[in-house]
């Protein structure tokens, strides 16, 4: 909303049909400016033919918000099923590689792009029971960083946000008794994001934003 409120056309991926619905209803009013596209952004051809589907759509791609994750927690390392790993590596962190890898070389030639991607404040320090969550988030950061690196004099900045835990329904349903108003809401989130992708952040580049609220 806070992206569409100011104009931008997006473009913006799902995996289940039953998510499109209660999504437009988040937009009422903005669904000339949206475009969704069904991709598995965990797949390298996915994810590279939604890229040249949107640069050839919109005639190019200013920004890239890579935002879709999730959370596996509980099991220690030494019970953990090898999936529950690779599904985190693959839906935390490859995700970002393929996106940024797919993005990256049409940012390049035109000289400017804005990313943001999502780590998390877990991937600051492991945690036990919440291990591949944690060294997915902290590869999210460290490969944002590295990225920041490789173009920093090629016109294009790329940051990251670190969450903590957000005001989201399904939070609360799982954490009833913790005090929500100490949790960041995702639209305080976004206007982050909407800063770091603005020309006031242009001397921004390879941070990792604390979004932590009191939480």
């Amino acid at each position: 909303k806070v992206f569409l409120k100011d104009g931008f056309q997006i473009a913006v991926t799902y995996v289940f049909d039953s998510e499109v619905d209660p999504f437009l209803e988040q937009i009422t009013g903005f669904e000339q400016q949206t475009n969704l596209h069904q991709v598995d952004v965990t797949d390298p051809s996915e994810v590279q033919g939604f890229v040249t589907t949107v640069i050839n759509q919109f005639e190019g791609i200013d920004v890239v918000a890579n935002i879709a994750g999730g959370f596996i927690g509980g099991p220690s390392v030494s019970e953990m099923d090898t999936e529950k790993w690779d599904f985190m590596m693959d839906l935390n962190l490859k995700s970002v590689f393929l996106m940024c890898k797919a993005v990256l070389p049409y940012m390049i030639e035109r000289g400017c792009g804005k990313i943001v991607n999502v780590s998390a404040r877990a991937g600051l320090a492991g945690t036990a029971g919440m291990s591949a969550y944690c060294v997915s988030k902290g590869g999210v950061r460290t490969l944002t960083e590295s990225i920041a690196e490789e173009v920093k004099d090629k016109g294009i900045n790329i940051n990251a946000i670190m969450p903590s835990i957000i005001d989201t329904q399904a939070n609360r349903q799982s954490m009833p008794k913790a005090d929500f108003s100490k949790w960041v809401s995702p639209h305080q989130i976004a206007k982050v994001v909407r800063f770091l992708v603005s020309e006031d952040a242009q001397i921004i580049n390879g941070a990792a934003i604390p979004v932590y609220g009191q939480a």
